[in-house]
């Protein structure tokens, strides 16, 4: 029997089966919370909507942009990028490049939530800067 026959179809050369249980786990974690974030931040958009209704106050372009499409642009974002989690394993076979991807899908993921979150208080701060400037 050879070494060639013995190695796990899963293993991934010169790499550790810790490393690629740790690796799966990952995938796992920046699909889930990419899901995560696509819910959560749809309902956050809905309640601030609503909170902008009830105030009748004049939106930021990019806020009204992100209300317009929150129902269906920015849960496609964050599904997409779950998606990619793990077509990015089909692309490339460098085992460090898959790890280094995953961990940029993760931080563009946090990011682009950030994004979100900074879009949908940009009418308070207008507003708060429009009262300070009025004293």
């Amino acid at each position: 029997m050879s070494a060639n026959s013995d190695m796990n179809p899963f293993q991934v050369r010169g790499q550790s089966q810790t490393s690629i249980v740790f690796y799966w786990c990952l995938n796992g974690f920046v699909a889930v919370f990419c899901l995560i974030l696509a819910l959560a931040l749809r309902r956050f958009v809905q309640t601030f909507m609503a909170l902008f209704i009830g105030l009748g106050v004049e939106l930021p372009g990019q806020t009204r942009f992100l209300m317009a499409t929150c129902f269906w642009l920015l849960p496609l974002n964050f599904v997409g990028l779950a998606v990619l989690v793990y077509l990015k394993d089909l692309w490339s076979k460098d085992f460090p490049l898959k790890r280094l991807n995953t961990v940029r899908i993760f931080l563009a993921a946090f990011v682009m939530s950030g994004v979100v979150v900074f879009l949908l208080y940009l009418p308070i701060i207008t507003i708060a800067g429009k009262l300070r400037d009025s004293k």
